[in-house]
């Protein structure tokens, strides 16, 4: 008569270079962690104290300081999302690898050059005469700056290809939830990073990405095998 019993199996004795990758693996699974950490909540603080606009008059430190900071956590969301998707097959993998690159150029360019020339053209005006400061807000107003609209445009679709493709492309590792919740969150932080917009979007995609990576611990985890024994 055989008896049913559940044990655990034992684990085989792993070689130095299994060892050396399980490490590898594991430092590269807390610097993508921490890439995505300190980017969303970065941005959300960045999101939140954001000004609407800026105009003749107003203090340029806080709009400027913004926009010299916003490029390292830009690099970091794309160096998170090169770990995340580095090894993932398919389609969407690929996408989010190929548009990491563009999103990381045109988005620093919009937020660092076009951002901090936006307020240093404002603090000259504030040095200016009451009639020049009145010349470039009213430039401002009436003014289209064509170069701006295609680099605010190039950097928010590259923004969301990126971040999109990367959701659909863990979604057969962590399921329909976390790909949703990324994919929401890309799409309404693509409208405008500052508040309301920016924090919302922002809050929504960490949140996904961290759901993501509890599925991932998860699916470690030893489960207990059935072992037939006589």
């Amino acid at each position: 008569m055989k008896t049913r019993i559940i044990q655990n199996e034992p684990e085989p004795e792993l070689t130095a270079e299994v060892e050396e990758v399980a490490v590898a693996d594991e430092r590269q699974t807390w610097l993508r962690r921490a890439c995505f950490l300190v980017a969303v909540v970065g941005y959300f603080v960045i999101g939140v104290i954001h000004p609407a606009e800026i105009e003749v008059g107003d203090d340029t430190t806080l709009y400027i300081g913004i926009h010299l900071v916003q490029p390292f956590f830009i690099l970091l969301l794309a160096w998170g999302t090169w770990l995340l998707v580095k090894d993932l097959p398919g389609r969407a993998a690929q996408v989010a690898r190929i548009a990491i690159v563009p999103y990381a150029i045109a988005y620093s360019m919009f937020d660092a050059i076009a951002g901090v020339a936006l307020g240093g053209i404002v603090r000259l005006a504030n040095d200016a005469s009451a009639a020049d400061g009145a010349v470039v807000q009213r430039l401002m107003d009436t003014g289209t700056d064509y170069v701006g609209v295609a680099l605010f445009v190039a950097s928010d679709l590259s923004w969301f290809v990126m971040a999109l493709a990367a959701a659909i492309a863990v979604k057969p590792i962590g399921g329909r939830g976390p790909t949703l919740l990324m994919a929401v969150g890309a799409a309404i932080f693509a409208i405008a990073h500052p508040f309301p917009t920016g924090p919302i979007g922002i809050t929504l995609f960490g949140l996904g990405i961290a759901w993501l990576e509890l599925r991932r611990e998860a699916a470690k985890a030893p489960e207990a095998q059935p072992v037939l024994a006589p």
